[in-house]
């Protein structure tokens, strides 16, 4: 739950960027610029999270970042008024989330063992899904009688809420402790192992498409509507009704991506979700004349295969690294994905602002291609090294 309610802050700046964008003459350029520098945040502020994780109480850090990205959302939503303004609190809002994810994948994995792990971490990537694609739906419900400024407020108390939530959480800290290890070498040197970098590298790819398809999936959705021949202001409430939609079928995804993860193989089960959603960045962009009905069919579609993968890349990292370094296991994970994801939305915007919605999916989907090159070749290597990757 308090997940579900710290992630709202994550996309609450692409609820209201068709407002924003306008009242603030941005380009799509810049839009991109501000939504990566929120990955920037992330990224930053990752690993010092994660070595901390490994040492104290993970709920530290998670309480931390979620009062500092409620905080900075609501200083947006009284202060920000153009691209600089909303690219340092976007930032901040970053490094505030970032000390939540990991953290709480440190909990469980301490709690669940691995038979169980999929299930367990896909429902809690379940309610980083539909948490930050709540915000969308917030923004359709809310936007025309609060503003963007009411939407960023609320979104912002609810993760402030959060913070609240696991701060009564009890957990000993004996439980996290690393045996009072200090961080050497040779423990950064076990994760970037082979089986390792490969893993990681498949999580590259699938976040380059995923958070690059998150942060304008709502926009597009807007778009299409409006060439369908919808009102703008009714056009800008259903966009992102049904964006939020596409995002959130996403909960369910995971919880079914880590299950069938557990059943079948962590690669074979990714490479089926890779292959759709791949298949659906490619299409889904030149589709603006097509009926309602079929644009309807692909983005839910789209929206449960590009995200089902995502807990099978954290439960497989903390299957081939040991025991006393999975939370910083996870950080160099954090880090190999949302580094990829600071350029996505960029190169997302730039193609948009020279050519079109078609050639920016496009380009996305292209360049994800390099996950399941990495899967294979793992699954090539999985034989020498025992790793419970397929059945």
């Amino acid at each position: 739950m308090a997940q579900f309610l710290a992630m709202q802050v994550w996309f609450n700046f692409s609820a209201v960027l068709p407002v924003v964008e306008q009242e603030w003459q941005l380009t799509p350029t810049q839009s991109g610029i501000i939504i990566a520098f929120f990955h920037v945040g992330y990224v930053v502020a990752i690993i010092a999270y994660s070595m901390l994780s490994d040492k104290y109480n993970p709920k530290y850090s998670f309480v931390f970042g979620a009062i500092l990205a409620g905080l900075s959302g609501l200083c947006f939503s009284l202060f920000a008024s153009g691209f600089w303004s909303a690219l340092l609190l976007r930032t901040l809002s970053g490094i505030g989330i970032a000390g939540i994810y990991v953290p709480g994948m440190r909990i469980l994995s301490s709690i669940f063992p691995p038979k169980q792990r999929g299930k367990a971490i896909g429902i809690y990537v379940g309610a980083l899904v539909v948490g930050s694609g709540s915000s969308l739906l917030v923004s359709g419900l809310l936007l025309n009688s609060v503003g963007w400024n009411g939407v960023i407020t609320v979104t912002s108390l609810l993760c402030l809420l959060g913070a609240v939530l696991v701060s009564f959480l009890a957990l000993p800290q004996e439980a996290f402790a690393s045996r009072g290890e200090p961080l050497r070498l040779s423990k950064i040197k076990k994760v970037f192992r082979k089986p390792n970098l490969l893993v990681n590298g498949g999580y590259a790819g699938h976040c380059w498409e995923l958070y690059a398809m998150w942060a304008w999936i709502g926009p597009f959705l807007v778009y299409y509507l409006i060439t369908q021949g919808v009102e703008t202001s009714s056009a800008i409430r259903y966009g992102n009704v049904f964006g939020a939609i596409v995002i959130m079928i996403g909960g369910f995804a995971t919880y079914y991506g880590g299950r069938l993860s557990d059943t079948i193989g962590r690669i074979k089960a990714a490479n089926l979700f890779l292959f759709i959603s791949i298949f659906c960045s490619l299409s889904i962009g030149w589709l603006l004349q097509a009926p309602i009905w079929v644009m309807v069919l692909i983005a839910l579609l789209y929206g449960f295969t590009i995200v089902a993968d995502s807990p099978i890349y954290n439960v497989a990292i903390t299957e081939v690294s040991d025991p006393d370094s999975v939370a910083i296991a996870l950080g160099v994970q954090s880090v190999f994905g949302f580094t990829v994801t600071i350029f996505s939305p960029i190169v997302f915007g730039v193609v948009l602002d020279h050519f079109h919605w078609g050639a920016a999916f496009t380009v996305i989907g292209l360049v994800t291609i390099i996950a399941p090159i990495c899967l294979f070749t793992l699954q090539k290597i999985q034989h020498t090294t025992g790793l419970f990757f397929t059945k």
